[in-house]
């Protein structure tokens, strides 16, 4: 129940409802960089709702948690499942 709850918070601060502060906002980048790199990262199509509008779009995901890398990368007490980040 944690994770989902953790993984709704990253959500949220991905759709703006929740701030996202500057330190957060490089920890992601950073983080995003590694997954990125990794070998278990995989795209996805997500379908996204922003201001109104829905669109498939082509995301980064985890192909060992399956969570979305973005949202996961914002959420501060979060963490890689194979211990990059």
């Amino acid at each position: 129940m944690r994770k989902v709850f953790r993984i709704l918070k990253g959500w949220g601060k991905r759709l703006g409802i929740l701030s996202v502060s500057t330190a957060e906002a490089k920890l992601s980048a950073l983080r995003l960089k590694q997954c990125m790199k990794c070998q278990w990262s995989e795209t996805s199509k997500m379908l996204e709702i922003m201001n109104g509008h829905a669109n498939y779009e082509n995301r980064l995901v985890c192909g060992k948690c399956k969570c979305p890398c973005l949202q996961k990368s914002l959420v501060v007490d979060e963490y890689c499942p194979i211990n990059v980040w």
